[in-house]
């Protein structure tokens, strides 16, 4: 059953079921939300629901057997139109919404959605990326959201409503879409194909700040960093006592593989830091080591999960890396004596 594929979101799936079921559902929509929840996702699963040949008022759901789910499916269904910005494009043409000059008003979204469904009885178009209509655009539309034709139903979609044209946004019905748990997170990454080793998901997971799209982007990036050899790193920490340059200059070598990417330059230094921190634990758990030196182990891993912190809040890495090993290195002095 196609709702089975979303995950989280149970509010917006009652929602659309009782209106259905009551025999009002709305004939303009505006799904608002984080990237990569699942917005998309959700508005075609509405329409192969609304275009499903056996589905009905009471199981509103479709079967994915049918003539119309298969069609769905393949994006070739006569009445499911879709539109998002064209590639090497910032914004939503008027040529998508009325059509090219030679045939102004005989094709686009506004001409599909006065005409009378071909199977069934809506007509769905979703449009991705509503945030980049401009004012063309968006006046060719207000129309349509106007007069709406019969079945018509409009899903536009976006990240920032407030992008979103003024007349354009309050002609439509505002849906909100929060961020997922981790543990559906981890079930669509599961669902995606997108496999790595589970202590490497959970942090790309963790970090994700409730966005699929963010946690697959992650895992890229964990990954090309768990290729570096962190060995240099731990060696410089276990043949202490060691200077802050010599851990500048390994970290330097980690950083250096991530280019000029700021995102990528975060999860580097995070990475620096954990593996310090898994050092660190490691030395303080499996070790019967005097007191003073079981203190030195237990700062300087305060000292990571600050550093940590700091680097979430979006502080300059270089500055942040820089007094990580300078401190890290006095803390760690009372355990080398």
């Amino acid at each position: 059953m196609s709702w089975q594929r979303i995950l989280g979101h149970q509010r917006q799936k009652r929602m659309f079921a009782n209106a259905v079921g009551r025999g009002r559902l709305g004939h303009a929509y505006l799904f608002a939300g984080p990237e990569g929840v699942g917005k998309r996702l959700f508005a075609c699963e509405l329409a192969q629901a609304l275009l499903c040949e056996q589905a009905d008022a009471e199981r509103f759901d479709a079967c994915g057997d049918c003539s119309g789910c298969r069609q769905v499916l393949s994006g070739t269904h006569p009445d499911l139109i879709q539109i998002s910005v064209p590639e090497g494009k910032t914004e939503l043409p008027i040529e998508l919404f009325v059509g090219s000059a030679d045939k102004r008003g005989r094709e686009g979204v506004c001409h599909e959605l006065s005409l009378s469904p071909m199977h069934g009885g809506h007509r769905v178009a979703i449009i991705d990326d509503a945030d980049k209509m401009n004012v063309a655009s968006g006046n060719s539309l207000l129309k349509t959201l106007e007069e709406p034709g019969a079945g018509a139903v409009l899903i536009l979609i976006t990240k920032d409503p407030d992008q979103v044209i003024q007349t354009i946004r309050s002609r439509c019905q505002a849906v909100y879409f929060g961020s997922l748990e981790p543990s559906e997170i981890e079930k669509v990454l599961l669902q995606e194909g997108i496999t790595a080793d589970d202590a490497l998901i959970s942090r790309a997971v963790q970090r994700s700040e409730g966005s699929v799209a963010n946690a697959i982007r992650l895992v890229a990036r964990l990954q090309e960093q768990s290729q570096v050899n962190t060995d240099a790193l731990t060696k410089v920490l276990s043949h202490g006592p060691f200077r802050a340059e010599e851990l500048a200059r390994v970290g330097d070598a980690i950083l250096e593989q991530c280019k000029s990417d700021p995102g990528s330059q975060r999860e580097a230094a995070k990475g620096i830091m954990e593996t310090c921190l898994c050092w660190l634990h490691q030395a303080l758990t499996q070790s019967e080591a005097p007191l003073v030196q079981q203190d030195a182990w237990a700062d300087a891993m305060e000292q990571c999960f600050e550093a940590i912190l700091q680097i979430d809040r979006r502080a300059s890495v270089t500055t942040v890396l820089d007094a990580f090993y300078h401190d890290l290195e006095i803390n760690l002095r009372p355990a080398w004596k």
